[in-house]
């Protein structure tokens, strides 16, 4: 089995490649996934769980063409970061799991953020814009 310190370091060390606000997102969501796991010790849990993470980390030294090494990139640099969740897997995530990477999703496109007060203001109880 991987040498789970040696996989979330080389993840951390990859995501120094991806543009910045994604690499903070990125960041986060490995601290937490393997914080919660970090108790477990079923190997049926953990050898998924590890296989999928180098899964991850695999595609992005590829996508990046570089092995975990350091260095901040620009949003231009890099095309493509990630893929497609199969539709397949995503019917087998738990309620939880789904949810959860639905709020990633959101997150990662802004639609996370509500407008600001002053703007709320203008907008009827309905959502439709009120007229002046």
């Amino acid at each position: 089995m991987t040498n789970p310190l040696h996989l979330y370091r080389g993840i951390l060390r990859i995501h120094r490649y991806m543009p910045r606000e994604m690499r903070f997102v990125g960041d986060q969501y490995v601290r937490s996934e393997f914080r919660s796991h970090r108790s477990v010790s079923d190997r049926r849990f953990l050898e998924p769980f590890f296989a999928q993470w180098t899964s991850y980390l695999h595609l992005l030294q590829e996508q990046t063409g570089r092995k975990a090494a350091g260095g901040n990139v620009d949003s231009d640099s890099i095309k493509r970061i990630g893929k497609h969740l199969d539709p397949q897997v995503a019917d087998m995530l738990e309620d939880d799991k789904a949810e959860q990477l639905l709020e990633l999703h959101n997150a990662s496109i802004g639609l996370d953020k509500q407008p600001e007060p002053e703007t709320r203001r203008d907008v009827g109880s309905s959502g439709v814009p009120k007229r002046p």
